[in-house]
């Protein structure tokens, strides 16, 4: 009796250590899968923030060039290059201050107020740069009218320009709704755990 109890204990062991060893797999194997489900939309947080960093850098050369080969005034090249400037150097510090490279590393609080810190950056920013894109543009204006020699080029100047705005408008509000639903995606799935 004492062996058939021996025996059967070695094997409730065998089989619990057997469950544990499959139960520490199937966990690995979800924290694997919760892993490759987060990193689509942290990695698509991570390219907008490359993409602006890209378009600001590639912003100087061209507004310059654009400037040095036509009749633009070399000072509005400049605050416009200015411009991009600031924001690049704002977004290499919101990227090193809150992680972006490293965005999923850390516990779920970590995460959670990396990525709410990166949407107030987000949204500031937008509302920040609406001042000098307004100057920007009312110089546009101004300039192009300025040069506009009769009353149909000052209609097509009007015409382009509103609907270079309203694109971009457009555009901006597609990135600026895909960017919110990325950060809740992410954040939603930080919440379930």
């Amino acid at each position: 009796m004492e062996i058939n109890l021996e025996k059967e204990l070695q094997t409730l062991q065998s089989e619990y250590a057997t469950f544990k060893k499959g139960l520490e797999k199937q966990d690995a194997l979800n924290e694997k899968f919760f892993q490759s489900l987060r990193k689509r939309p942290a990695s698509a947080i991570a390219k907008e923030v490359r993409n602006r960093m890209l378009g600001d850098a590639l912003t100087v050369p061209a507004i310059l060039i654009i400037c040095l080969h036509t009749d633009w005034p070399i000072l509005f090249g400049v605050l416009v290059s200015l411009w991009a400037l600031a924001d690049l150097g704002i977004c290499l510090w919101v990227s090193r201050k809150l992680g972006m490279n490293h965005l999923l590393d850390g516990d779920v609080r970590t995460v959670t107020a990396k990525i709410a810190g990166y949407r107030r950056f987000y949204k500031g920013s937008l509302l920040v740069g609406i001042v000098p894109l307004a100057a920007m543009l009312a110089y546009m204006f101004m300039h192009l009218y300025a040069r506009a020699d009769s009353p149909a080029t000052a209609q097509l100047i009007t015409a382009s320009l509103t609907a270079s705005i309203v694109a971009g408008l457009a555009v901006t509000l597609f990135q600026y709704r895909k960017h919110t639903e990325r950060c809740k995606e992410l954040l939603e799935q930080f919440e379930e755990q």
